[in-house]
C-alpha cells in the first residue's frame, strides 16, 4: 500500500505536487488557527461567566448595603424627625426590588437560587416594617413605646435573618467565583499549550513538506544536474526513470540525448581522426606537389634566365623572355595555391612586428608604380606619416600589392587610383579605390572565391583568380577584414592597430621565398681570389635537368670545380675524398633524405665549417625551420633566382677562402 501510494505521488504532475506541498503546511497552520480561535471563544465565555459571578457578588453585597442603609435612615428619621433621612430609605425601597429581580434572572446555581428565594420575601417583609414606621411618623400618629419596640424588634429579626442568608449567599458566590477563576486560568493555560502544539505542528508540517520536496523533487533535480557533467563529456547517463511526471520525462529525454551525444562524440572522434589523417595526407600532398611542380620549373626558369642574360637583343631573347614570364606566372600560381592551402590547414605562421605603416605603403607604391605607367594610371596617396601598427609586415604588403595590382590592371586607363589610410581609434582602415564602376551585386558573392575572376578570364589581363581569396584568408588570419563597397570600385582593409594575435616576442619564422625577398645575398664582384685557385663544389641532386642547370652556371667560373652525385652514397664518397669548399644538395634523394648528409657533416670536424646550401623544391615552413635549426648556411627553394644565387655563391666561396 505504501509503495503504491509513493508511486502515485511520484507520477503526479509537478504543478499538482507544488500545490500539495505548499498547501500542506498552510492547512496545518489554518487548522491550528481555527482550533485556537475556538479555544479563545471558550475562554471568553468562561471570562464572561466569571465577570457575571463577580457582578452577582456585588449585587448581593448591594442588597445587604441597601437594607442596612434603609433601616438606618428610618431609625435616624424616627429619632430626629428629619425627613431627609427618608430619601435614603425611599432610594433603597426602589433599588432593592430591581436588584433582587436581576439576581433571580442571573443565578444559575441551585443553592444560590434557594437563597434568593428566601431573601426576597424577607426583604419585602423588612421593607414593609420600615414603611410602617416611616408612614406612622409622617402621619403624626404616635406609636406607643411597646408597639414601637415590637416593630423594631420584628424588623431587626428580619434584618438578621436577611444578613445570615446574604452572608451564606456571598460565601457561596465566592466559591463559585473561585471555581470560575480556576477554570478560566486552566483554559488560558490550555490555550497556551495548544498554541505551542499548533506552532510545533506547523513547523513539523513545513519540515515534512520540505522533506517530501527534497526527496521527491530536489534530489532528482540534483541528480540531473550532476549528470550534466557526464553529458558534457558525451558519456551515457543511464538515469533511472522512477516517475511519469515532468522530471521523469526530462530524465528520459536526457538519457536519450546522452546516448545520442555519446554516439555523436564517437562519430566526431572518428571524424577528427580521419580529419587529422586527411590533414597529414594533405600536408604530404602539398609537400610532394610543391616538389614536383617546382623541380621542372627550376630548370625552365634557370635556363631561361641564363639564356636571357647571354642572348643579344632580338627575337630569340624576346622568346626566352616570354618563357621566363610564363614560368614566373606559373610559379606565382603555385605559390598562391600553396599559401591558400597552408592558411586553410593552419600551417602558416604569422610574424608580427611593430612598423611604420607609411613606410610600408611608400614601399608598396614605389614597387607597383611601374605597372601603372603601362596603362597611364597615376597612384595618389593620402595617409599619415607616423602611424605605428603591429602586424605581419610581409603579409600585409602582399595584400596591399594585390589590391593595387587589381586596380591598375582592371581599372580604366588614363585614370587615378587612390590609396588612403584612415585611423579609426583602435583600428586602421586602408582603402584602394579606382575609377571603375564597381562590381555588380549579382557577382559580388564570388569575389573572394578561388579561381573566380568574375569574367576577367575572357579578357587579355593576366591573373589567377587567387589574389583576393588569398588576401581575405591572410586578413582573417591576422584578425582583420577585407570588404568591397557596394556602389563603387573601392576595397577596404581593416585591422587592429595592436593585433590581438601578435606574440609577446617578435619571432622570425618565414618561408624561404620570403627570406630570399627580404634577405638577398650581398653582391660581391668576381675577384682574382676566385681565379687564383679552383674552389671545389659538391652538388648532390638526383634530377638531371637540375644538375645540368647548376653545371651551366658553374662552368662560367673557371675557378670553380663542380663534382656531382645523384644519391647519398655517392655524395658521401665525394665528400670524404675531395673535401669540398661548398656543398649544395637537394633533400629528396633516391636513397634517403639530404638531412642525413647534413647531420654527418655537422658531427665530423673536417666538415663542420663547410658552407651548406640546400636547393629544394620543398617550400613548407616547417621544413625550412627544421633545416635552419640544423645550421645550414642558406635554404633556397626551387626555382632559383639565378642572379641572386650567383651572388650568394661568389660571396660564400670568397669568404671561405
Amino acid at each position: 500500500m505504501t509503495i503504491k501510494l509513493f508511486q502515485t505521488w511520484q507520477d503526479l504532475p509537478l504543478g499538482i505536487k507544488g500545490i500539495i506541498l505548499n498547501a500542506l503546511p498552510l492547512t496545518v497552520l489554518l487548522a491550528s488557527l481555527g482550533s485556537l480561535y475556538f479555544k479563545e471563544q471558550q475562554a471568553a465565555l468562561l471570562e464572561d461567566r466569571l465577570r457575571s459571578n463577580i457582578q452577582t457578588q456585588r449585587d448581593i453585597q448591594a442588597v445587604h448595603t441597601q437594607l442596612v442603609e434603609a433601616s438606618t435612615a428610618v431609625r435616624d428619621y424616627l429619632l430626629t424627625g428629619n425627613k431627609e433621612f427618608l430619601n435614603i430609605y425611599l432610594l433603597a425601597n426602589k433599588k432593592l426590588p430591581e436588584i433582587l429581580l436581576k439576581l433571580e434572572q442571573k443565578l444559575e446555581d441551585a443553592e444560590q437560587q434557594a437563597h434568593i428565594q428566601k431573601i426576597t420575601p424577607l426583604v419585602k417583609e423588612n421593607l414593609a416594617d420600615l414603611k410602617i414606621l416611616a408612614e406612622k411618623n409622617i402621619s403624626k400618629e404616635k406609636l406607643q413605646d411597646i408597639e414601637l419596640i415590637n416593630k423594631f424588634d420584628s424588623q431587626s429579626k428580619t434584618l438578621s435573618a436577611l444578613r445570615e442568608e446574604i452572608e451564606a449567599m456571598s460565601a457561596r458566590e465566592a466559591i463559585l467565583v473561585a471555581l470560575e477563576q480556576t477554570e478560566v486560568n486552566n483554559e488560558r493555560q490550555n490555550n497556551l499549550d495548544f498554541t505551542m502544539i499548533a506552532a510545533i505542528t506547523g513547523i513539523l508540517g513545513s519540515l515534512t513538506g520540505a522533506w517530501i520536496f527534497s526527496n521527491t523533487i530536489v534530489r532528482r533535480v540534483r541528480q540531473i544536474r550532476d549528470s550534466a557533467a557526464h553529458l558534457a563529456r558525451g558519456e551515457p547517463l543511464a538515469l533511472p526513470s522512477i516517475s511519469r511526471d515532468e522530471l521523469g520525462q526530462l530524465t528520459e529525454e536526457l538519457d536519450h540525448a546522452s546516448q545520442l551525444l555519446a554516439k555523436s562524440a564517437g562519430d566526431a572522434h572518428l571524424a577528427r581522426i580521419e580529419a587529422e589523417e586527411a590533414s597529414k595526407a594533405k600536408s604530404s600532398f602539398l609537400s610532394r606537389t610543391s616538389h614536383e611542380l617546382r623541380t621542372p620549373l627550376n630548370a625552365i626558369l634557370g635556363f631561361a634566365q641564363i639564356l636571357e642574360n647571354d642572348l643579344p637583343e632580338g627575337r630569340q631573347k624576346n622568346s626566352v623572355s616570354l618563357i621566363s614570364g610564363a614560368g614566373k606566372h606559373l610559379l606565382k600560381l603555385i605559390n598562391e595555391v600553396l599559401d591558400i592551402a597552408r592558411i586553410e590547414s593552419g600551417d602558416i605562421t604569422m610574424n608580427f612586428s611593430t612598423f611604420n605603416l607609411a613606410d610600408l605603403l611608400d614601399e608598396t607604391t614605389n614597387y607597383i608604380r611601374p605597372l601603372g605607367k603601362v596603362r597611364d594610371i597615376e597612384i595618389n596617396s593620402d595617409y599619415a606619416k607616423d602611424t605605428q601598427i603591429v602586424s605581419d609586415r610581409q603579409k600585409l604588403m602582399q595584400v596591399i600589392l594585390n589590391l593595387l595590382s587589381n586596380a591598375l590592371k582592371y581599372g580604366p586607363e588614363n585614370s587615378v587610383v587612390q590609396l588612403r589610410a584612415i585611423n579609426h581609434s583602435e583600428k586602421i582602415v586602408i582603402e584602394v579605390e579606382d575609377s571603375g564602376a564597381g562590381i555588380d551585386i549579382s557577382r559580388r558573392a564570388g569575389l573572394f572565391t578561388p579561381f573566380d575572376r568574375l569574367g576577367a578570364e575572357r579578357t587579355k589581363t593576366e591573373g589567377t583568380g587567387l589574389g583576393l581569396a588569398l588576401s581575405k584568408q591572410i586578413m582573417d588570419a591576422m584578425g582583420g577584414t577585407i570588404t568591397v563597397a557596394e556602389d563603387k570600385s573601392l576595397f577596404s582593409v581593416s585591422l587592429p592597430i595592436k593585433s590581438k594575435n601578435s606574440p609577446d616576442s617578435n619571432e622570425l619564422n618565414i618561408n624561404a621565398k620570403e627570406q630570399l625577398q627580404e634577405n638577398p645575398a650581398t653582391p660581391v664582384p668576381v675577384s682574382n681570389a676566385l681565379k687564383a685557385k679552383q674552389q671545389k663544389i659538391l652538388y648532390v641532386e638526383d634530377n638531371a635537368s637540375n644538375r645540368a642547370l647548376i653545371e651551366a652556371m658553374v662552368k662560367r667560373y673557371p675557378s670553380m670545380q663542380l663534382h656531382m652525385a645523384n644519391n647519398l652514397k655517392d655524395g658521401l664518397h665525394f665528400l670524404k675524398n675531395i673535401l669540398p669548399d661548398l656543398v649544395m644538395l637537394d633533400l629528396h634523394l633516391p636513397d634517403g633524405s639530404g638531412e642525413m648528409l647534413i647531420e654527418f657533416m655537422k658531427k665530423n670536424p673536417p666538415f663542420q665549417n663547410t658552407p651548406i646550401l640546400v636547393l629544394s623544391a620543398d617550400a613548407m615552413p616547417e621544413t625550412i625551420e627544421r633545416l635552419k635549426k640544423m645550421q645550414v648556411t642558406e635554404y633556397y627553394t626551387k626555382p632559383l633566382d639565378i642572379a641572386r644565387f650567383n651572388q650568394q655563391l661568389q660571396h660564400l666561396l670568397l669568404i671561405n677562402k
